[in-house]
């Protein structure tokens, strides 16, 4: 019990170190917004926030976001331009 409270302790401490330190995610690939997705991890206790785009290909691209760029960008929309209003 004591050393998976610990391994959890690390981990959300590694999380807001890198957060803190900046550590961006890459962006996505260009194209509409076609379904948004949040994720709970139970192991983190925080969201990680997905997009999926259709790109000018026909293909759907599922990658994951910042927080601001989840709540900015609407199905419909155009990313990356969504992400910087």
């Amino acid at each position: 019990m004591y050393r998976s409270r610990l391994v959890a302790g690390a981990v959300v401490g590694a999380a807001g170190l890198a957060i803190l330190s900046g550590c961006s995610l890459p962006q996505g690939p260009p194209g509409t917004v076609v379904d948004k997705e949040r994720k709970w991890s139970s192991a983190t206790k925080a969201n990680a926030f997905y997009l999926t785009v259709r790109k000018a290909n026909g293909r759907r691209t599922t990658f994951q976001v910042h927080v601001s760029d989840y709540d900015r960008c609407r199905q419909g929309d155009r990313y990356p331009e969504c992400a910087h209003r």
